[in-house]
């Protein structure tokens, strides 16, 4: 759901289940803790205009107990002898993004993405220790082979469900996307030491846009039958909204990896691509993304249910980030806004 997305998560990308995390991650926590310095100043600024003129406002979204009782279940019936620590922070965020994003669809939606962010992060993962396997996962699915990985196997198993919860092209498309993601992260693996050079300025929104599941993760909101099957409105938001769920991501992740030292980001990659500072590319995609969520904001302004349906998701997915303590965000000592208020100009 910094990574998925994402990420998300994030987009979604994931740390190691020895709790360190990859740049770009949405999911699990990092270590140690550094002290502020002038450009970590400067970001708790940046992010707190931002969520200002964003008018984010907490929708104090409770833990459910029974939604964490089952994903453990869920992740427990692998039997894949996974990290204790690894497991709790999967559970956590997992949980988290489905509490908080999309508290506005059913329970069993909810218990659907959470269990399917587990397995993004469980993929991930495989990434640090075994990359070979996450890049044969695309070639054994459309080979049909028998996977080695029974949680693999499970995985794309959960592709089957996606079409009894949501319409056929969501589907499709969110099968599609998970599909990218795995190829992305496997690019990361094998890329991380690759320079970006000047000039490669599309490169870094190639990457992030595989990586961060956003069109996954934005047709999560809207389930089968929500309306009239007839009425494909919705579709004209999902770019909009995969472009708010990767960079709210990044936006949000700068602080701590400014204060960790991390340049390995969508951010930094961007920086060397269009030879900037990173933080003025910072501010760019701040402003990048108001005028996005001001245009889903014309674009929703004669459809009520739209309207609320999208409002809710940008609140809790703000609110996921707050939920995750590896950001840090409490230090931004945020003043809440009135739930619902337009971006200002």
């Amino acid at each position: 759901m910094d990574h998925t997305t994402g990420d998300i998560a994030r987009g979604v990308h994931v740390a190691s289940s020895a709790g360190v995390e990859r740049p770009g991650s949405l999911y699990l926590p990092s270590g140690g803790i550094q002290s502020a310095s002038p450009a970590s100043e400067e970001t708790k600024w940046i992010l707190r205009d931002f969520l200002a003129r964003m008018g984010y406002c907490s929708p104090d979204t409770p833990a459910n107990a029974t939604l964490r009782s089952e994903v453990a279940a869920e992740i427990a019936s692998w039997n894949a002898r996974l990290d204790p620590a690894f497991v709790k922070a999967t559970i956590d965020t997992s949980c988290s993004i489905a509490e908080s994003a999309y508290g506005h669809t059913p329970y069993k939606h909810q218990l659907l993405i959470a269990i399917y962010t587990a397995f993004v992060a469980y993929v991930d993962d495989l990434g640090q220790h075994n990359i070979e396997a996450l890049g044969q996962v695309v070639r054994w699915f459309v080979a049909r082979d028998e996977l080695p990985d029974p949680v693999l196997k499970r995985m794309l198993l959960q592709f089957e469900d996606m079409y009894e919860y949501y319409p056929r092209f969501s589907a499709d498309a969110i099968n599609t996307s998970t599909l990218e993601a795995l190829l992305g992260m496997y690019i990361e693996c094998v890329s991380k030491d690759m320079v970006v050079v000047a000039r490669a300025t599309l490169y870094p929104s190639f990457l992030r846009l595989k990586t961060g599941i956003g069109t996954g993760f934005g047709l999560f909101n809207f389930i089968k039958d929500w309306r009239d099957p007839s009425d494909n409105y919705y579709l004209q938001l999902i770019p909009a909204i995969e472009q708010y769920i990767n960079a709210i991501n990044d936006i949000l992740s700068f602080y701590k990896e400014t204060l960790q030292g991390e340049t390995d980001t969508y951010i930094h990659l961007r920086a060397a691509a269009e030879q900037k500072e990173p933080m003025t590319v910072l501010r760019e995609l701040v402003e990048e993304t108001l005028d996005n969520i001001r245009n889903i904001e014309v674009l929703t302004s004669t459809d009520q249910e739209l309207a609320d349906i999208c409002r809710r998701h940008l609140m809790g997915y703000v609110e996921f980030h707050f939920r995750a303590k590896r950001y840090r965000l409490t230090e931004l000592h945020v003043d809440c806004q009135v739930e619902g208020t337009p971006i200002s100009a």
